[in-house]
């Protein structure tokens, strides 16, 4: 059990990037708490809070936020043409740390030999994430496979069946 839960801990991990708690607050004083950044688009960001999910311009944000999330997602990002999502990336040290911890424990395993990476998981560990997680998870292995043009497929480490795919012309799939 308890290695179940540190796996679990690490695959979430590996989904954690932008998507840090912080509050927002508009110019008009409206105040959005406990809110995700789901994206980073050219005219504004999409939040993420407890009641929906609601896009601020950034004319509507303080200059000190709006720099902010230009310096993080300069940072923490990376889109390969203007119609793709940025994508989540985890920071780097923890990243091939988090995926030696859940290779040594059986529960991941990783081929970067191809330019489609592939990673084979537990099914159990998988299914206990929401579909945002997913994509996290999968958009961070293959940038962690291959940071220039990433791509790839993840496969149940059982059955070999097509859990998910992610890669720049076809976004992120599940099956």
């Amino acid at each position: 059990m308890k290695d179940w839960l540190t796996t679990v801990a690490i695959l979430a991990a590996l989904s954690a990037s932008l998507t840090l708690a912080d509050d927002f607050r508009t110019i008009r004083g409206k105040e959005y708490k406990d809110a995700t950044v789901r994206r980073v688009e050219s005219d504004g960001i999409v939040l993420r809070t407890k009641t929906g999910i609601v896009k601020l311009y950034f004319s509507e944000l303080p200059k000190e936020v709006q720099e902010r999330v230009h310096r993080d997602t300069t940072k923490t990002t990376t889109a390969s043409s203007s119609y793709q999502t940025p994508m989540n990336i985890a920071r780097p040290s923890a990243l091939p740390a988090a995926i030696e911890k859940l290779q040594r424990r059986g529960f991941l395993r990783l081929d970067c030999s191809q330019p489609d990476a592939k990673v084979w998981i537990a099914s159990a560990a998988w299914r206990t994430f929401d579909a945002e997680e997913k994509e996290n998870i999968a958009k961070n292995l293959a940038a962690h496979c291959h940071p220039q043009s990433p791509s790839i497929w993840i496969l149940d480490k059982q059955s070999g069946r097509n859990l998910a795919s992610y890669g720049p012309s076809r976004g992120f799939k599940t099956y």
